[in-house]
């Protein structure tokens, strides 16, 4: 149950500091990311894959700034083609990619999310992992659809 209003409350908090008329409005994909690890304990990393023009993927927006530009690693691109979540476990933590948008029913943007597990088992490291990157779609509301995010 506190993990679930620990979520509910990142969603909140994301949308309400992310968005005004419409998401996105003077908040980054950068921004978004940012405050969305900020408002979840337990979040060691967070990272913004989109589809490029030329249909490579490139991290967008990355609580790791080093990684901002690179190319997406393989289990990225894995979620990114397939649209399934991709869960590796990286010693105490669990890394977890989630596709988001979609594109013409293309996956154009996934959210990695790497978690520390705490007290958490494993099910409810990815499930808190899974909400928050669905407050990362939340932040981004429509700024992203065509996987344009790095543009912004």
């Amino acid at each position: 149950m506190r993990n679930l209003l620990t979520s509910a409350f990142a969603i909140l908090a994301i949308t309400l500091s992310g968005c005004q008329s419409t998401c996105c409005d003077g908040a980054s994909p950068q921004d978004i990311v940012d405050a969305t690890r900020a408002a979840n304990a337990g979040c060691k990393r967070l990272t913004l894959h989109c589809v490029q023009a030329d249909s490579s993927a490139k991290v967008c927006a990355s609580t790791d700034s080093a990684r901002i530009g690179t190319d997406s690693d393989p289990e990225d691109l894995r979620a990114m083609q397939s649209g399934e979540v991709v869960v590796i476990e990286e010693g105490t933590a669990i890394d977890v990619t989630v596709p988001i948008l979609q594109t013409d029913g293309k996956w154009t943007t996934v959210c990695g999310v790497t978690m520390e597990r705490g007290s958490m088992n494993r099910e409810q490291t990815i499930q808190k992992a899974k909400a928050v990157a669905m407050a990362v779609k939340t932040g981004l509301g429509d700024c992203c659809p065509d996987g344009s995010c790095c543009s912004k």
